[in-house]
């Protein structure tokens, strides 16, 4: 069943007969449709793909045949309600998270429809991947295991994390990435202990520990990896806590499975942190998914009641971050089976890597 076939079955069950897409990811996944400014209406026995002129000819050649194009001109949103009148479309349902509160306002003064919010109801199918997206996912997960490889030959003392950030993002996109899939993060010394610390001005020094957060899009698919490396010998704290780190992760890799909660696989992954009394340095999730976007339901979380599915992609990462001081996480992207899951990043993290510096 095709995705859109299989997106019409649930709104058929959920009695919802109409549905304007507004997320381009989303318009991205049920139509192969790569441009933007763009949304997608979906009614019981007709589609349309509501488009800017500057994509018209782009749409042509991406969408299927079954899809009408309609180039929008004065407004996107006066255009969707001309539209849901001549259909006459009593209830429009919309995606209620992606809709700002003035294109909402726009779209109400020209709708003489309900209209109704609805969330979900696209990234719930998107959220188990077919053999593609995983076969897609792989490649990207296998640029950043090369780029971690090769900025390891890269890393010296007196450079800056953002000549390693340039340099990551570079060489991603020689590999074949699209480009970055986040922000990368460089973060080094006291910095590591920011868990989300873009890369700075700040220069690499002997014994600094060095988080590297960086992620590849190929083909529109996102990839992530974590890894903490030292530059020469580092705080014997940083040491420990990387083990502890990695034990944790370790966990996780070998537990997850199809059937599992949430809030089940997170307790796993935190127990040898719990056990070290050391939970409070732990301050974000443990995980996500990844697809189109680099950060996709569903998270795990203690607070999390979702089951995983056979084919979902979930990143594993805990970290420690001790102020003052510096911190450590590790992150590999695994695909979710019935039994144990299958590990998609190879680079190196057994043993805490020191780059030889002296």
């Amino acid at each position: 069943m095709d995705r859109l076939e299989q997106l019409k079955n649930n709104l058929k069950e959920k009695a919802i007969e109409n549905l304007l897409i507004i997320n381009p990811k989303n318009i991205r996944y049920l139509t192969a449709f790569s441009g933007d400014d763009s949304v997608l209406l979906i009614c019981q026995d007709e589609l349309f793909l509501i488009t800017d002129g500057r994509y018209v000819e782009q749409a042509k050649t991406e969408v299927s045949a079954n899809i009408q194009i309609i180039r929008w001109t004065g407004s996107i949103f006066a255009e969707v309600a001309v539209l849901a009148k001549t259909k006459q479309i009593s209830e429009l349902y919309f995606e209620g998270d992606q809709l700002n509160y003035l294109d909402f306002e726009q779209l109400s003064q020209h709708a003489t429809c309900t209209l109704s919010a609805t969330q979900g109801l696209v990234e719930e199918i998107r959220a188990v991947k077919d053999e593609g997206e995983i076969a897609t996912i792989q490649t990207a997960v296998e640029i950043v295991d090369q780029t971690f490889l090769h900025i390891l030959n890269f890393i010296r003392p007196g450079i800056t994390e953002r000549a390693v950030a340039t340099e990551i993002e570079y060489f991603m996109k020689c590999a074949g990435a699209d480009g970055a899939s986040f922000e990368t993060i460089v973060a080094s010394g006291v910095r590591s202990s920011y868990p989300h610390g873009e890369a700075s001005d700040k220069v690499i020094e002997l014994g600094d520990m060095i988080t590297l957060d960086f992620g590849a899009f190929y083909q529109g698919y996102a990839s992530d990896i974590t890894r903490t490396i030292a530059v020469g010998q580092v705080d014997s704290r940083l040491e420990e806590i990387y083990y502890l780190v990695l034990e944790a992760e370790m966990n996780g890799l070998a537990e997850i499975k199809a059937g599992m909660t949430s809030q089940v696989l997170d307790s796993i992954i935190r127990e040898p942190i719990k056990n070290k009394e050391m939970n409070q340095y732990f301050n974000h999730g443990a995980g996500h998914s990844i697809g189109l976007d680099i950060h996709e339901a569903p998270y795990i979380s203690q607070n999390s009641s979702v089951v995983f599915k056979e084919n979902m992609i979930q990143t594993i990462e805990p970290g420690i971050y001790l102020p003052d001081l510096g911190g450590v996480r590790i992150e590999d992207d695994i695909l979710v089976q019935k039994g144990m899951g299958k590990i998609l990043n190879q680079s190196p993290k057994r043993d805490l890597i020191k780059l030889p510096f002296y």
